[in-house]
């Protein structure tokens, strides 16, 4: 059968034409919706992008395709390298499965975005930008790393620019202060003033510092961070001074043990032996007796004669003392039996004596207290006793009895010297039989007793000094100590001395173991600092008057010292010293003992200077001259009415 060509043609036009007339009228538009189309942002490679998902959904998702139809898709080796590996995975995962082909869709669509997930540290990124088989994470300021991972460290470059300290954070780095400081700004620092705060300190005094502060106290003091407050340190625990120590607030005081011979040295801590400014002419004669060795009045020499034959009593020996009172020797056989005795009574000889029941009391011629050699004689001549000084009879008494006593047929007699051989209170007259005197050239009963002499020369202590002058005599050791009733608030004390040494007690009264009064030598005065001879009257430790004194010139001087209420005058040959504000009391001076020339066993601490005095000196108390025969103990080696010449007076 043959075709009609003319009919297949025209069937083809009207086709033609029919296509024409639907696509023309598909495209004419409206002239808003031209005008909308025209501005339209595009973004860049729109049409490739969105040609590649159209080309990708096609040869991908509705079919299968292999590696080289998808490189032909991205046109580079890196995408579809990144993208094959994950489409399989898309492909195995969900399939040909109708219900999970969006999500095969999805799946594949999101392969190329290499952002999606992103692969950057979410915390260190800003954002993630898509390469071609590739990404890029732009980090955060502080953040490092491919994959924004890596923390930046700030502080490794200049510190971070901090002026302290640098501290690094995860992304980022914080500036902070030391201590006492705070941050200004980001990066400095400026020191806290703590001081701001009034009680950051407490009662102490407040310094601020660079970045601190310091709490200060007054030296011998430090802070505690517990009460706040200064508190006084005991130097005295750290052993700072060679013997004693004393805390004080704020500081110590070193004391030296002045009683056996030390005083305290220049550095205020070690101490050093004390050692005299005059040297005194001590040079004894061996051939003469001293009669005040013994202050318990007991005799210093003891004798008795015994005779076959009855002989009249004599004794004749050259006798010097500046003493007005005391036994010279004692002659017969017992308390009541006849005995006479001899003594100073008022400056003058008396003669005491007793023949059974009669006693009597005689007392005459020239005072003999003054010092010189005088030749005394005491002789029975017949019925009388006749007694000379210098040869010449002062006294001439009846006697009726006999100084010897019968016994077995021996004809005995009793003597001592510088003393009875009874209780005092067995004398006729009472006289206090201590006497500070010297004796030479004696003869007892017309002979000479050698064995004394012997002994004399043996012991110094027994023999006198070659010179001597009146007053009283310490030696550096001991003292003498009286009972005196102090009832009144006033007290007056007047001094005349020739020191040897320039460190010594020289008057005190003691309560117990403390030393309410002293007036002293020292070499140092611990209120004004100043090392120079000194007079200082003290309370305890604390210096209430004071003088600059060099005394230790071999001449006398004059101290005076009055004390009314809480006022203390001192008068140094007549020149005031310095009087310090105190506040002590007189009170206690009534329950005192009176201490001259030295202390006993009282803590070192107790008052400023412990040394015995050395010198001669004399002392009155309200106007009483004191006796040192009349203490209630006084150290053998004071001599209580004598003192050996110093170099300057020979």
């Amino acid at each position: 059968m043959w075709l009609t060509p003319t009919k297949s043609v025209s069937s083809s036009v009207a086709l033609l034409i029919l296509l024409v007339v639907r696509w023309s009228h598909s495209v004419l538009i409206s002239p808003q919706e031209a005008n909308q189309f025209l501005r339209r942002h595009r973004r860049a490679n729109q049409v490739f992008e969105e040609t590649k998902q159209g080309h990708l959904e096609r040869e991908c998702v509705e079919e299968r395709c292999t590696k080289e139809e998808a490189r032909e898709i991205f046109e580079n080796d890196p995408e579809t390298d990144y993208f094959y590996p994950k489409y399989t995975g898309c492909v195995e995962k969900f399939g040909d499965s109708e219900k999970k082909k969006q999500d095969l869709i999805t799946c594949v669509h999101n392969i190329p975005d290499q952002c999606s997930p992103s692969p950057c540290n979410a915390r260190g990124t800003v954002r993630c930008e898509d390469k071609k088989g590739d990404f890029h994470c732009h980090c955060f300021t502080g953040w490092t790393g491919a994959n924004c991972e890596k923390d930046v460290n700030e502080c490794t470059r200049n510190n971070g620019g901090c002026e302290h300290k640098c501290n690094n954070t995860i992304g980022s780095y914080r500036c902070s202060c030391h201590d006492g400081f705070m941050l200004v700004g980001r990066h400095m620092c400026n020191d806290i003033d703590e001081c701001e705060d009034a009680s950051v300190c407490g009662t102490a005094l407040c310094q601020n510092n660079k970045g601190s502060y310091d709490c200060l106290c007054e030296d011998g003091y430090v802070y505690d961070n517990k009460s706040k407050s200064c508190v006084d340190v005991d130097e005295c625990q750290s052993g700072v001074c060679q013997e004693e120590c004393l805390n004080i607030p704020g500081s110590f005081r070193c004391f030296c043990d002045g009683r056996q011979g030390r005083k305290l040295g220049r550095d205020l801590r070690s101490c050093k032996p004390i050692t005299p400014c005059i040297t005194p002419s001590l040079k004894r004669n061996p051939r003469s007796l001293y009669l005040g060795r013994m202050f318990s009045a007991v005799p210093v020499v003891r004798l008795r004669f015994r005779r076959r034959v009855h002989t009249g009593f004599s004794a004749e020996f050259d006798f010097r003392t500046f003493d007005g009172e005391g036994v010279i020797f004692f002659a017969g056989g017992h308390l009541n039996s006849s005995w006479i005795v001899l003594a100073m009574h008022q400056g003058k000889l008396e003669l005491q004596l007793k023949y059974g029941a009669v006693s009597r009391v005689t007392s005459s011629g020239p005072l003999v207290n003054d010092g010189q050699w005088r030749k005394i004689s005491v002789e029975e001549q017949g019925r009388s006793l006749v007694i000379k000084i210098d040869r010449e009879a002062v006294m001439k008494i009846a006697v009726n009895g006999d100084l010897f006593t019968l016994k077995k047929g021996m004809h005995e007699l009793n003597l001592t010297v510088g003393g009875v051989p009874f209780r005092e209170d067995g004398l006729v007259n009472q006289i206090n039989p201590r006497l500070d005197g010297c004796m030479m050239e004696w003869r007892w009963l017309t002979g000479e007793d050698t064995s004394i002499q012997e002994t004399i020369r043996s012991n110094d202590n027994m023999q006198c000094f070659s010179s001597e002058a009146p007053g009283a005599y310490y030696p550096g050791s001991g003292f003498a100590l009286f009972n005196i009733s102090y009832e009144s608030k006033n007290l007056s004390i007047q001094m005349t001395l020739r020191p040897l040494s320039g460190i010594g007690v020289l008057f005190a009264l003691v309560h117990q173991d403390k030393v309410p009064l002293s007036i002293a030598l020292s070499d140092y005065n611990p209120t004004t600092e100043e090392w120079r001879d000194f007079i200082l009257v003290s309370v305890g430790d604390v210096v209430i008057a004071s003088s600059p004194a060099p005394l230790c010139d071999g001449e006398s001087h004059n101290i005076q010292v009055t004390i009314s209420g809480n006022q203390t005058l001192l008068l140094v040959d007549g020149q005031p010293g310095r009087s310090e504000e105190s506040e002590y009391t007189t009170d206690v001076f009534s329950h005192s003992s009176t201490f001259i020339g030295g202390l006993p066993d009282v803590s070192l601490v107790s008052t400023l200077v412990s040394a015995a005095y050395s010198g001669c000196l004399e002392v009155a108390v309200n106007g009483q001259s004191l006796d040192l025969d009349k203490a209630i103990h006084k150290h053998n080696d004071i001599r209580s009415h004598s003192c050996p010449l110093l170099n300057s007076q020979l």
